[in-house]
């Protein structure tokens, strides 16, 4: 049996434990939604630390701050991490390779702090949205519209053209004079008036002239 004073000396040392463990290596979690052709940023807190390493998969980045070093075999031209600023990984045009678990491991005197993302990458979905629907019909249709009407303003000149030209006299339908000049058709009983008159003249002196008188 334990006595008061072990079960006390056994309870503070539980703690230490318990303590130092979760010192040891803490784990935190998160996920990230990203939409196809966005930007994120993962950031982690390296305050006071003496290193830190970024993974995904096979890519690897490490920073040892107490030396300065840095270790990468990141080859994508979307992904980067700064060397002044490496508790931050930034990606750029996410595309679905992308996807996956992204770890960051910050080293302390005292331990190991690992944060996690489980990146998930959204399509963009193909089907078009209703506005963009209404537009990519009604441009179209207005285009049709406007040429339809254009086509119509045509046809109503070209037709109104002709209504004229079909009223306007024409020079070749007024009667001729003998001197070959046109005569209107109001003027045209004057003009008979007229060529009656000169041919009774006419008539007259060809008697007076037979006949002496």
């Amino acid at each position: 049996m334990f006595s008061q004073d072990q079960a006390a000396l056994l309870s503070i040392q539980l703690l230490i434990m318990c303590h130092v463990f979760a010192e040891v290596h803490q784990v935190d979690c998160g996920d990230i939604l990203v939409s196809e052709g966005n930007a994120t940023v993962f950031t982690c807190n390296m305050t006071n630390a003496k290193q830190i390493g970024w993974t995904k998969g096979r890519i690897l980045f490490t920073f040892n701050v107490l030396n300065n070093q840095t270790f990468s075999n990141v080859t994508s031209q979307r992904m980067s991490i700064d060397s002044n600023f490496p508790s931050k990984l930034n990606i750029l045009d996410v595309q679905h390779e992308d996807a996956g678990l992204y770890k960051c491991e910050v080293t302390y005197e005292k331990g190991v702090r690992t944060t996690e993302w489980n990146l998930t990458v959204l399509e963009i979905s193909k089907e078009i949205s209703t506005s963009s629907y209404c537009l990519y019909i009604l441009t179209p249709g207005l285009g049709l519209l406007l040429c339809g009407l254009a086509a119509a303003v045509c046809l109503y000149s070209r037709k109104l053209r002709t209504t004229t030209t079909n009223q306007d006299p024409v020079p070749d339908q007024f009667p001729l004079q003998s001197g070959g000049e046109v005569v209107p058709p109001q003027l045209q009983g004057v003009v008979d008036c007229r060529t009656n008159n000169k041919q009774r003249s006419q008539y007259l002196e060809r008697l007076n002239s037979i006949y002496g008188i």
